[in-house]
């Protein structure tokens, strides 16, 4: 039905935007299989003169998981501008944070973890709908999500499976998937506040049995403060919460406070070179639940990583970066580096090394080492 829609909207549509990206990857992980996968995804906006249409399909196809081969339509939306309005409609991805590791304020979308559950950028599409309102400088902005989707994690028998028993990715809600949640944003030039009342985008693991797990999913009304100041090159990043929990006796009201900054220094022995160091909170409100999101990482924990950017024509970079867990002592560490060649191609090789604590979300995984090396290619 959707790709009818899409055939039937394109012979009215006045422009066509198209880009793709396709990446071969090669991963080693530890004592697990070597994996080689396949991943694309395909954008197109069909445009005519009352709105436009915007498609996003993503594809994975791994050589050892069965699980990690999907093809899906995780956007799909259309687009309505008047002069001081803007309206979307559909299923999308929307970004809400300002931190480079962790964002707490990304309340809408659920992770992709069957892609790659250390990159925190890869979301499920939320089906949802958005009117903006502009004035000089801010704008308000009101929205509902309409559905509330289950969540994919990888099985426990992969490197991917933070959990060490079995997981059911059927969806435990505390009303029905059909119930929407509402939110209201007003953003200045250099703040956005958001009060939410739904379904809260954290969720907690309940038992289906001895040996299955699944997500619950819980109402809550949510206030949150999003903020960025620059000062001469270095930019301040707050993101800050509090979660006041609808009758649900197992999860008690929360606060999140993240904080950081960016530090940029330009044209050293010809590299630009960024300094990212951030911290983020989270604490429970009620001490009866204290500890309850066994799927909460981000509890008392630092993050700094540092950007190479070597200003060549190549547009090569090299990142790296370090999560350590303050009250768990854990570590996660990740090396990034990418170059262009033969100006179509660009090679990637990625470090990533955990080391966990026992009795923590990623002490299933235990103390793991995976490097990747790909090449991508857009068109």
């Amino acid at each position: 039905m959707r790709i009818l829609f899409l055939i039937i909207f394109s012979l009215f549509a006045h422009a066509i935007d198209y880009k793709s990206n396709i990446k071969l990857k090669y991963l080693s992980y530890d004592s697990f299989a070597n994996e080689t996968l396949f991943q694309g995804d395909t954008k197109i906006k069909l445009e005519n003169d009352i709105f436009a249409v915007n498609l996003s399909a993503e594809y994975l196809y791994s050589s050892e998981y069965k699980q990690r081969r999907y093809l899906m339509f995780n956007e799909l939306y259309i687009t309505k501008d008047y002069e001081e309005y803007s309206m979307v409609f559909g299923k999308l991805i929307k970004f809400m944070g300002e931190l480079e590791g962790f964002n707490s304020a990304d309340i809408l979308n659920q992770k992709n973890y069957l892609l790659d559950p250390f990159e925190k950028s890869v979301k499920l599409g939320s089906y949802m709908v958005s009117v903006s309102k502009y004035f000089e400088e801010d704008s308000v902005e009101f929205g509902v999500k309409f559905y509330e989707e289950g969540q994919k994690y990888p099985t426990w028998n992969t490197p991917y499976s933070p959990f060490a028993m079995n997981y059911n990715d059927t969806l435990v809600l505390s009303a029905n998937a059909y119930t929407p949640t509402f939110y209201l944003l007003y953003a200045l030039s250099n703040a956005k506040f958001t009060a939410m009342h739904g379904y809260d985008n954290k969720r907690y693991f309940v038992p289906l049995n001895q040996s299955t797990l699944s997500q619950y999913a819980y109402k809550v009304n949510k206030f949150l403060l999003t903020s960025n100041y620059l000062y001469k090159d270095t930019i301040f990043k707050l993101e800050s919460s509090y979660t006041d929990v609808i009758d649900e006796k197992n999860m008690g009201d929360y606060t999140q406070i993240s904080f950081g900054m960016e530090n940029n220094f330009y044209n050293i022995y010809g590299m630009d070179i960024g300094i990212y160091t951030e911290y983020y909170r989270y604490m429970y409100l009620q001490e009866s639940v204290k500890n309850v999101d066994i799927s909460e990482l981000y509890n008392n924990d630092i993050f700094a990583a540092l950007r190479l950017n070597f200003n060549d024509v190549q547009a090569s970079e090299i990142k790296g970066g370090i999560l350590h867990d303050m009250q768990n002592s854990e570590k996660i560490f990740k090396v990034e580096a990418k170059t262009r060649v033969m100006d179509m191609f660009v090679i990637r090789g990625e470090f990533l090394q955990t080391l966990p604590k026992a009795d923590t979300l990623l002490s299933n995984i235990g103390e793991s080492t995976r490097f990747t090396l790909g090449l991508s290619y857009a068109f």
